[in-house]
């Protein structure tokens, strides 16, 4: 995804390649979790929204102030939103370890099923909003708002 910096390229458009590069995976990511909300997927959308927002406060200067100060908001509410299932995931695997499975011994079950009820309430408020992200394109508009200036 990203390419060593060349000393002849200015920053400007280093910068903006890397953020329609992150745009676009966020976008592929975005359509994968809303498909299969699985472990993985949702920690691949989570990571992107996390390089996305700190390349935007990195090249800061590069883009519109106000379009990125609220892109990165909209970030941190989807990371928050992506955070809680993730929560759930690590948890499972953590219980799954030998150790821990052998001190929870006959909760563990209990413990799994609670795990995964968690999760799918945390996935329903993610799935609203990823469904509203991809109906009015919003990435597509990030873009638009960052790159106009730029």
């Amino acid at each position: 995804m990203y390419e060593r910096v060349n000393p002849d390229k200015d920053l400007g458009s280093y910068a903006t390649q890397i953020v329609e590069a992150l745009l676009r995976d966020m976008a592929f990511a975005l359509h994968k979790t809303l498909d299969n909300p699985s472990d993985d997927n949702v920690h691949d959308l989570r990571t992107l929204c996390l390089r996305l927002a700190h390349a935007l406060r990195l090249f800061a200067r590069l883009f519109p102030p106000k379009a990125a100060r609220k892109i990165r908001r909209r970030l941190s509410a989807l990371r928050n939103l992506l955070a809680d299932a993730r929560t759930c995931d690590v948890t499972r695997e953590v219980l799954a370890t030998e150790s821990i499975a052998a001190a929870a011994g006959r909760h563990r079950k209990k413990l799994g099923s609670a795990l995964d009820a968690e999760r799918r309430r945390a996935l329903r408020p993610l799935r609203v909003r990823l469904k509203k992200m991809q109906r009015s394109d919003a990435l597509q508009r990030w873009r638009t708002r960052l790159l106009a200036a730029s």
